[in-house]
């Protein structure tokens, strides 16, 4: 009873001290100084003994928009200490704002309606009622369901956050000041509604409402926008151009938690990852810069940095992107995009990223690589190691291998060292060393206008030794893949028996190669017809399509020191050769004791020089000049071959060195020196060739007409392709 009585005295005296009215008062004329606006209340009402509310709170903009509130609320509760008011001191515990709403305007002169706010901690405070001086102290201040929304009316950005609750705890205007933050921001991603939780605490500087001197410190709070909350770490100063620093640390997350934004986005995963940004927003919050972006996971570390203007229409991009070497087995694991290329080794992008009439394009991209092996599209890599360099969206490109193996069907390219670049629509490509089918190579290739029909190529090639059928096979392989890529033609079925290996190349002529010319060396030369050393070819043709029916052009061919392989033997092959040969079989069985030893001419016989000159029109091989020059044989032929149509008219007249002085031969078979020699012509069809004997009196002179006429190149082409160094230009 006794704790009633003093409690309804002490009740008395306070409403006899102060009342609610002199409480609003105090209040109404403190917010008024603090923030040199008019402040309005509708009405006010004594909740308990320490606690008053007022409703209809706002306080008016009079300056960007004169009227309009800068502050408004539902009501505002007010928590004093009852005691100190016996003292004439009002000390609020707590400023409760219930629904308020804090509209920021940037007017078109850019001044904002925000105001100078004078906010000391305390004021004194003179009644109108009582005419006494009040002493009044605010500790802490809370929003509930608040909405803080920002609005430029010279670019019209408008930007808002819904469900606000925060509390500042002993707030300093013009100091930092704890507080704590709940809220959920809502948005609308197509025919989804995404809700992103956000719960925090840190510091905060108002700076008496200069915003160039805001600062927000150490502010950590959890978003649960993934299964997982993202927690972060955020730091601010100055809210005219805020300058910002930002840590992130993302759970692990995969498409389905993203699919609120889009349903059919592909599989993938992505691992715990850490992201720091530091940065700032100027051009009335409509340019975001970013000085530094860093991301990094257990397998990547990435940074980028750039600018975004969301002022432009549409907003534009310009961004640096850099990562460390990164694993591309684990890359893989977790993209399974890239499942199906089996990558294995390391890689690295540096990359500048452009955005312009809604299109993203790479300015410059810039991709290492170590040890990298793979299967694309028919290609199969292992241990490549180099780069690959791309300027204004992939349309200039510069690549590099300094090692590595390339397989295409059975054609396999090991220690692969090569540069190239495509430029304007140009391809220039260099392979300083590199091993075909372990022969040791080297190649040049330049292609013009390769996205033209009328493109030209051309190209230099050195292999340590050449084996015709062989470079056939990997022809064949390259056209096999390609076909396979371009979905057009099947996996063509190689043809077998007599003639097959000449079809099986005619059919396989690449129709990509409209104008193709260029030059062919090789230390050495082996085929079943004949091997040599130094093979020399230079060529130049032009409709080169499947089937040779416009194959036109020239090609000149050099031989030197060589073999001519099993006449006899190659003749029970070839039904070409046999009619070719024949000859050569009747002198053997003509032979006398004595006189030469064809026998040996149908076995391996050297030569010292063979040369060949011929023009291709419209499928058909017209033969300039052909000559072979030896210790045993000599020959030159005339003539030409159509190998579309398979038919060939050939002259071929053939001397040999005489084993002795002894010995008789026909008159036909006779040079006018006296030598031993055959005339003969080879026409009609290849599978069934005509032969017809000839004179063989003016034999020496065709040959040494032909040596003497030579060939219309001296290779010197080739001689400067092997001891030139040259390389692709960036």
């Amino acid at each position: 009873m006794l704790a009633l009585l003093l409690g309804g005295a002490l009740w008395v005296c306070a409403l006899k001290m102060f009342n609610a009215q002199q409480i609003s008062e105090a209040l109404t004329h403190r917010l008024q100084i603090m923030f040199d606006r008019p402040v309005v209340i509708s009405s006010f009402d004594l909740k308990f003994i320490n606690t008053v509310e007022l409703k209809g709170f706002a306080v008016l903009d009079s300056e960007v928009h004169p009227g309009e509130p800068f502050l408004s609320a539902e009501s505002v509760l007010i928590r004093y200490q009852v005691l100190p008011l016996l003292d004439q001191q009002l000390i609020i515990d707590e400023v409760t704002l219930q629904k308020p709403r804090i509209n920021i305007l940037r007017g078109e002169d850019g001044r904002y309606n925000t105001p100078p706010i004078n906010a000391s901690s305390q004021g004194t405070y003179v009644s109108e009622v009582t005419g006494k001086s009040i002493q009044v102290n605010i500790e802490d201040w809370r929003i509930q369901d608040g909405v803080l929304s920002y609005r430029d009316l010279g670019s019209g950005v408008s930007h808002a956050v819904y469900g606000l609750n925060m509390h500042f705890r002993r707030l300093r205007f013009n100091e930092l000041s704890r507080f704590s933050l709940e809220t959920v921001l809502r948005n609308r991603w197509g025919d989804n509604i995404s809700d992103l939780e956000i719960h925090g605490t840190g510091q905060v500087n108002f700076a008496n409402f200069n915003w160039s001197q805001f600062a927000l410190r150490n502010f950590q709070t959890q978003v649960a926008l993934f299964r997982k909350p993202v927690a972060l770490t955020v730091d601010i100063d100055n809210l005219v151009t805020p300058f910002f620093s930002l840590h992130v640390t993302a759970p692990a997350f995969d498409n389905q938690d993203l699919s609120v934004f889009k349903k059919d986005l592909p599989v993938f995963s992505i691992p715990q990852t850490q992201i720091t940004a530091r940065g700032m927003l100027d051009a009335g919050y409509t340019r975001l810069q970013v000085d530094e972006l860093a991301v990094e996971t257990d397998n990547l570390a990435a940074s980028a940095a750039g600018t975004l203007d969301f002022g432009a229409a549409p907003f534009a991009v310009q961004a640096q992107l850099k990562t460390d070497w990164l694993d591309l087995a684990v890359l893989s694991k977790r993209w399974p995009a890239l499942a199906r290329f089996k990558l294995t080794g390391q890689g690295k992008v540096t990359a500048d990223v452009k955005r312009e009439n809604r299109k993203y394009s790479f300015t410059q991209a810039d991709i290492g690589v170590k040890g990298v092996s793979g299967s694309f599209w028919g290609f199969e890599t292992a241990g490549v190691s180099g780069s690959l360099s791309a300027k204004n969206g992939f349309s200039d490109l510069y690549a590099q291998t300094t090692d590595g193996k390339v397989t295409v069907a059975q054609s396999v390219f090991e220690k692969l060292q090569m540069t190239g670049t495509y430029r304007k629509g140009n391809v220039y490509a260099y392979i300083s060393s590199a091993l075909l089918n372990t022969v040791p190579m080297k190649l040049r290739l330049s292609i013009n206008n390769i996205k033209s029909s009328k493109r030209n190529i051309e190209t230099s090639l050195y292999l340590k030794h050449f084996e015709p059928m062989k470079f056939i096979d990997t022809v064949k392989d390259f056209a096999e893949v390609i076909s396979a890529l371009s979905k057009k033609h099947g996996k063509s079925t190689l043809q077998s028996g007599e003639l097959a290996w000449m079809r099986n190349f005619r059919d396989r002529l690449p129709s990509f190669m409209p104008s193709f010319a260029g030059t062919l060396y090789a230390d050495t030369f082996s085929s079943t017809v004949l091997s040599g050393n130094r093979f020399n070819a230079e060529f130049s043709f032009t409709g080169l399509l499947p089937g040779a029916a416009k194959l036109n052009g020239t090609l000149d061919m050099k031989l030197e020191e060589g073999v001519i392989h099993q006449m006899e033997k190659l003749a029970e092959e070839q039904q070409a050769l046999n009619v070719t040969f024949t000859p050569f079989i009747m002198m053997h069985r003509m032979e006398r004791s004595g006189s030469f030893k064809v026998g040996e001419v149908l076995k391996d016989v050297a030569f010292d020089e063979m040369a060949v000159s011929v023009d291709f029109k419209d499928g058909t091989m017209i033969i300039n000049n052909a000559f072979t020059q030896g210790p045993v044989i000599s020959a030159a032929v005339s003539g030409w071959t159509d190998w579309v149509r398979e038919t060939f008219e050939l002259v071929i007249w053939t001397m040999f060195t005489p084993g002795s002085k002894g010995g008789l031969l026909a008159e036909n078979l006779t040079d006018e020196s006296g030598n031993p020699a055959l005339a003969f012509k080879v026409s009609s069809s290849m599978l069934k060739p005509r032969l017809e004997m000839l004179r063989a009196k003016k034999t020496g002179e065709q040959i040494e007409s032909a040596r003497r006429r030579g060939l219309r190149t001296d290779f010197n082409k080739s001689r400067e392709f092997l001891k030139g160094e040259f390389n692709a230009k960036k």
